[in-house]
Formats: C-alpha cells, sequence, structure tokens
C-alpha cells in the first residue's frame, strides 16, 4: 500500500524526489515550477550549406592564388601579353597577388568552417564577404560566396 505522502506528491524533474502537489518550488533543490522550460533552438541546415558554400569559394581562391604564383612570366607572349623588359616586376607582382590571395582564401575557409559549425558568426559572415573577392572561373567563386554570406546571415539566431 502507498504511502499517503507518495499518494498526495509528485516527483520533482530536476532531484527526482517527492514533493507536495501544490508546491512551486522543491524544497530540497529548489527547481521552480513555476518557470517556464527551457525552448531549443531550432536548428536548421541553412548555415551548413552557407559555411560549405563559402568553403568552396575559399578553396577556389587558393587554387587562383597558386596559379598566380605558378605562372612563368616568360610564357606569356604565347598568350598575346608582352611584358618584355618588364618580366621581373610582373612576376614580382603577380607572386604579390598570389600570396595576398592565398591569405585571403584562408580567412575565407576560417569563416566557412565557422559557418559550418554554428560558432563566431561574425568570423563567418567576415568569409563570406571576403569570399567575394574570389573571383575564380566565370566569377564563380564570388556567387557561391555571396549566397553563402545570405544564408549565413539570415541563420544568425542558429549560431552560438
Amino acid at each position: 500500500m502507498a504511502s499517503t505522502d507518495e499518494s498526495s506528491g509528485r516527483m520533482c524533474v530536476s532531484c527526482g524526489r517527492s514533493i507536495a502537489m501544490d508546491s512551486n518550488v522543491c524544497q530540497h533543490c529548489g527547481h521552480d515550477f513555476r518557470a517556464p522550460a527551457p525552448v531549443e533552438k531550432k536548428k536548421t541546415a541553412i548555415p551548413v550549406i552557407g559555411g560549405v558554400l563559402i568553403i568552396i569559394a575559399g578553396f577556389m581562391g587558393l587554387a587562383m592564388g597558386g596559379i598566380l604564383i605558378a605562372i612563368d612570366v616568360d610564357e606569356l607572349d604565347t598568350v598575346g601579353l608582352d611584358v618584355a623588359g618588364v618580366t621581373d616586376m610582373v612576376d614580382d607582382i603577380m607572386t604579390a597577388c598570389g600570396i595576398i590571395a592565398i591569405i585571403v582564401s584562408i580567412i575565407v575557409l576560417l569563416g566557412g568552417f565557422f559557418g559550418v559549425m554554428r560558432k563566431h558568426w561574425g568570423i563567418a559572415v567576415v568569409g563570406g564577404v571576403l569570399g567575394l573577392f574570389v573571383i575564380g572561373p566565370f566569377l564563380l567563386g564570388s556567387i557561391l560566396s555571396l549566397i553563402g554570406l545570405i544564408l549565413v546571415a539570415v541563420s544568425r539566431k542558429e549560431f552560438e
């Protein structure tokens, strides 16, 4: 036969002890039954998709930076560019542009990874913005980064 304490009481959801049915606060652990239960945030795939698009743009930027560094300036005349007399200067400019593209692309990749992880929204946005400068073939890197930036921006509430 059940005791009168168990039949007229309820179990605390926090500590599991028996409390009076009309209690608003557990006398054992202090859990407040008047407070609403925390609402769990609804997570969607939007920031993940945005982060992946930004990551793709970052890899395109790394490739473009590598191409700029690897281009042999002496062979530019085969594609119709005459750089005779300024070969060293053009080579230095292309190397500098390649290094800058690689540095920017690393920041873009970092922003994309934070977008996928739903952490540090500001860094994810900065990565998306810098990804706009990753031109790529047919402006594909910039377009992917723009779409990723929009997706990350609209999913602000899902970030920690």
